[in-house]
């Protein structure tokens, strides 16, 4: 108010005191906007697909830019918005957690990485856990697998859960489940790219992923894609059970609680490449230190089985190194757990700029509570 007249605002009624002269007193409502929209409004900068995915890890600095990816690359073709390099400005507090953006999936839902609770922290894993318990057989390269192997269809039976995915289960289930199940979209697929062109339970093979990020840099958001931009086909192909989701309109409806892991192709879009440093921004605190310190993390993304060398043998998985390099190894032993989780399509923006220091906040109304996404 132009005359010094006060103001307080409770719930919706807002009340105007102390006038003692004429005055002109002005009220700005913020518009209510929707978070993944708001996201997009404040990266205008859209140079299109990442170029040189083949050369060395992608670090620049970036604000106000979102990468694109659509077409082949993605499951329905719908466009999917990605960060990469050093992205300052995908910062999120949400659950009473920091969180980084990875991306605006397909479904419009805002796909989260695991930070935790100090933006500065060198610690940003839930747990330090094997991804399984045991390595001799290709099931247990599954988020979650069948009670049998010998072939990649008993594999993908998912009826019992890795211990990575009971981690993050428990986890979500004492942090997360009772406040705020409502805001995480049950559509969001995450994807556990089983896919192979060579399975054998006496020899060495490849998973679709190590194709695709070892030796062709082709990331892609399409779950069982190949380096072409197709689905691998024949009975190793591509597989619903492969997209882990709690809905099955979008996918297996496996999952319980909609949270996972991020995805190996997901990283290569950021940034990432096998074997190779230095520092990318999901591996970063706010200090622009390794988030997880010297410790590596699981992604959920296959890479080979090899039961035929004397050590370390058996079924590899890939993981990010300490300063985000993309690396492979075997699955019992202990590395991070970093969950990943999609804030649905009809989240509301209510505050901050994606900055360490003012992190984005979100709300969500009585309709969003209960869409799947």
């Amino acid at each position: 108010c132009t005359g010094g007249a006060s103001h307080t605002l409770n719930g919706s009624t807002l009340t105007i005191s102390n006038i003692t002269s004429n005055q002109t007193c002005t009220i700005e409502s913020l518009p209510t906007t929707i978070f993944k929209n708001k996201v997009l409004s404040d990266h205008p900068t859209r140079p299109g697909a990442r170029p040189n995915l083949n050369s060395d890890m992608f670090v620049d600095s970036n604000t106000k830019t979102l990468y694109t990816a659509s077409g082949s690359q993605t499951e329905n073709g719908n466009t999917v918005y990605y960060f990469a390099g050093n992205a300052q400005d995908n910062w999120v507090y949400f659950a009473g957690l920091y969180w980084r953006i990875i991306r605006i999936n397909e479904d419009g839902s805002v796909r989260l990485l695991y930070v935790g609770s100090d933006k500065n922290t060198t610690s940003a894993y839930i747990k330090n856990i094997s991804y399984s318990s045991s390595n001799n057989e290709t099931r247990f390269i599954g988020y979650m697998y069948g009670p049998s192997t010998g072939s990649i269809e008993n594999d993908r039976k998912n009826t019992l859960s890795s211990p990575v995915k009971q981690a993050v289960d428990t986890w979500y289930d004492e942090n997360l489940k009772n406040n705020y199940n409502d805001f995480i979209s049950k559509t969001a697929i995450y994807c556990n790219d089983r896919t192979n062109i060579n399975y054998s339970t006496t020899e060495k093979f490849n998973y679709a992923a190590s194709i695709r990020l070892i030796d062709a840099q082709a990331p892609s958001y399409k779950c069982g894609n190949d380096i072409n931009g197709n689905l691998y086909s024949g009975t190793n192909g591509a597989d619903i059970a492969d997209k882990f989701t709690v809905s099955t309109s979008t996918g297996n409806g496996k999952l319980t609680n909609p949270v996972a892991l991020m995805t190996a192709d997901e990283v290569v879009f950021a940034g990432g490449k096998y074997h190779t440093e230095p520092k990318a921004y999901y591996s970063m605190n706010a200090n622009n230190e390794n988030v997880t310190g010297s410790k590596q993390w699981w992604t959920m993304t296959p890479s080979s089985y090899n039961p035929t060398i004397n050590t370390n043998r058996g079924s590899y998985i890939f993981l990010v190194g300490d300063n985000g390099r993309l690396n492979n190894f075997i699955l019992v032993f202990a590395y991070g757990v970093r969950p990943v989780l999609s804030l649905k399509s009809c989240v509301k923006w209510q505050n901050g700029d994606g900055t360490s220091d003012n992190p984005y906040k979100v709300s969500i109304d009585s309709t969003c509570e209960k869409l799947e996404n």
